[in-house]
């Protein structure tokens, strides 16, 4: 398992443009924080402790033709040729995070929000992520991530303050395109400063 403060500089450095809180929702929900998880869609979830374990367990599964997920962020197998990696690259941390990047903010730009963006990125679709599913105590995996209605007559200050910001942007005011800035310098140790 990787503890939490590995897992969020690892998301920082390999995937830039998701904030750290929710790819840290998201490796909660999907793996545990577990890099080796797989988990068999209409079967059981493997929890191999070593790099050849997994692999041997995703070699499997695919000569019996399973539909499987791996690593961190549980990247499914529909996705390995799409994004040029195979189960073992997947079982790398930032290489798993990085492809969760690009789907991610794929679901992102085409769904307009963070929920659908999440339900996309579980389902491949806008909605199928935000039905509640017997198998998992009733519950959607959006409410899993974090999206959990409420039933407050009189709403959050917090969730009303980002609807009122969300509703003065029109879509001409969004830039789409994901853009990386890194530091042109980085200063390490304690900032002297000088008095001239």
């Amino acid at each position: 398992m990787i503890e939490l403060a590995a897992f969020l500089s690892l998301a920082m450095r390999c995937a830039p443009g998701v904030h750290p809180d929710t790819a840290q929702d998201v490796v909660r929900v999907e793996s545990g924080f577990q890099p080796y998880a797989i988990a068999v869609v209409g079967g059981k979830s493997i929890y191999p402790l070593s790099l050849n374990d997994a692999v041997s367990h995703t070699n499997r599964l695919s000569r019996e033709g399973k539909n499987y997920s791996v690593g961190l962020m549980q990247i499914n197998q529909v996705n390995f040729k799409k994004y040029g990696v195979s189960a073992e690259q997947l079982f790398d941390p930032c290489t798993n995070l990085s492809v969760f990047e690009k789907i991610i903010t794929d679901c992102y730009i085409r769904g307009g929000d963070l929920e659908r963006a999440l339900s996309c990125y579980y389902s491949g679709n806008f909605e199928t992520g935000k039905k509640k599913e017997k198998t998992f105590q009733n519950t959607s995996y959006t409410e899993r991530i974090g999206y959990v209605p409420v039933n407050y007559i009189v709403p959050s200050t917090k969730a009303d303050k980002s609807k009122e910001e969300k509703e003065t942007h029109t879509d001409k005011d969004i830039n789409t395109q994901v853009v990386v800035i890194y530091p042109s310098r980085v200063i390490r140790g304690d900032l002297q400063i000088s008095e001239n």
